[in-house]
């Protein structure tokens, strides 16, 4: 009889302890992003990010950025309908060699939280002479609450 409540313990502890794992998240298709669009010159002296959501907003950056014709036409297939439109500005730079990046996005039901990560020249790294202020386009699911870190 104690062999068969070892027994009987040890399918418990099992049951207990498959059903006390975390759940993961369902994730929904929909949320993903993508950089759609980067340049190292036109952009702001700021560092700062704008949310664009209508695409009279987006053809006013677009004058605002001075994009050329032959760039634009790479950010036509930018869908407003499902997508928002994070533009992220890294500010104006001395020399070459700044970039701006995703480090991390991570999705909840109502927010699209995206860690961004500058990149900066190595120490003594030859770079150009020049000043750059680099700039990207991100798409992000449509009617989430986008925050920036």
């Amino acid at each position: 009889m104690n062999h068969f409540k070892k027994i009987i313990s040890l399918i418990s502890i099992s049951v207990l302890s498959l059903s006390c794992k975390t759940q993961q998240p369902v994730v929904d298709k929909n949320d993903v992003y993508e950089v759609v669009y980067k340049s190292q010159i036109g952009g702001k002296k700021e560092k700062s990010n704008l949310i664009i959501k209508n695409y009279e907003d987006f053809n006013a950056l677009i004058s605002e950025l001075n994009i050329d014709e032959q760039e634009y036409e790479k950010l036509l297939s930018i869908d407003l309908e499902k997508h928002d439109l994070l533009v992220c500005f890294l500010g104006e730079k001395n020399t070459g060699g700044y970039d701006i990046d995703i480090d991390n996005v991570i999705f909840s039901k109502s927010t699209s939280d995206v860690t961004l990560k500058e990149l900066v020249p190595e120490k003594n790294a030859m770079v150009t002479m020049v000043i750059t202020a680099p700039y990207m386009f991100v798409t992000l699911p449509k009617n989430k609450t986008i925050l920036v870190k």
